[in-house]
């Protein structure tokens, strides 16, 4: 989940070590020095830690969604799937189980607030929608469930590469403006619909070969304690950002990392870790 967390421990798929050793060992050190411990997730089969684990709810209990993304529903596929309930099993963690399609990278919460994208409509097409926002929010343990539009070229169709929440009014999001006027607009009435004001975030994709690439976005950062972790990419819009996220979470220390690696497969920071711990509901 897009949040701040309290101090308390991160994993790590243990596939990230074994693909992408350098990124592995540049963001564990960058967690420990935010102030957490750092562990693994085993029997993983891809990097993708975020998503098929379960989701944090508002009041600290942990959600197993359904693991079954149209983009993973072809055969060839289907030896990537890592079974989070296995692994949630293994550390010892107790959680339920929820019989909803949904990807952990598609759950942006902070302040007991949860954003989405409609992608997950189509995820669970069978779900009347007033019904599905409904045992969403059960199942999270919130008010209200508030869906944003998809990127309509992001196969993923995930909230977490498309915003984060600020505070309880205000929300960060892709500076797409000049690329592309009609997504930032439809985001914007969605989260102006959801009473959150919003400030763009430096955003660069546009020199990427397809929209696999993640390299260039910036609001997958994660918010650790006081620390942010901030991808880079050795292009212009880096220092941008670093000035920008200082400006927004004074007294906050800012750790870039280079994201170049991971992100050329499709995710960066939030995507490749995750944690049991519930996201603070105070200020930034």
């Amino acid at each position: 989940m897009s949040a701040t967390h309290s101090a308390g421990r991160f994993y790590l798929a243990d596939t990230l070590a074994q693909r992408h050793p350098n990124t592995a060992s540049a963001l564990t050190n960058a967690l420990r020095l935010s102030g957490v411990e750092v562990a693994t997730l085993p029997g993983t089969r891809d990097i993708w830690a975020r998503d098929y684990m379960p989701v944090p709810t508002a009041l600290g209990s942990l959600v197993q969604f359904r693991y079954a993304p149209d983009y993973l529903r072809p055969k060839r596929w289907h030896r990537t799937i890592t079974d989070g309930a296995n692994v949630t099993q293994q550390l010892g963690l107790p959680f339920k189980s929820s019989p909803l399609i949904v990807d952990g990278g598609n759950v942006v919460s902070r302040f007991g607030r949860v954003i989405m994208t409609d992608k997950v409509l189509r995820e669970n097409p069978k779900v009347p929608i007033a019904q599905l926002l409904t045992s969403l929010a059960e199942a999270l343990e919130v008010n209200r469930i508030d869906l944003v539009p998809a990127h309509p070229k992001d196969f993923t169709g995930h909230a977490d590469g498309l915003v984060q929440i600020l505070d309880e009014r205000t929300a960060l999001i892709n500076d797409c403006r000049r690329h592309e006027p009609a997504l930032w607009a439809t985001l914007q009435t969605a989260l102006r619909r959801a009473g959150f004001e919003c400030v763009p975030l430096p955003y660069n994709p546009y020199q990427n070969p397809d929209y696999t690439s993640a390299i260039g976005e910036y609001i997958n950062f994660l918010c650790v304690s006081r620390t942010l972790i901030v991808p880079t990419y050795q292009q212009a819009e880096d220092d941008a950002v670093l000035r920008r996220l200082q400006a927004l979470y004074p007294g906050h220390n800012i750790i870039p990392v280079d994201g170049r690696a991971i992100a050329r497969q499709g995710g960066v920071f939030h995507c490749v870790t995750w944690s049991s711990e519930v996201p603070v509901h105070g200020g930034a």
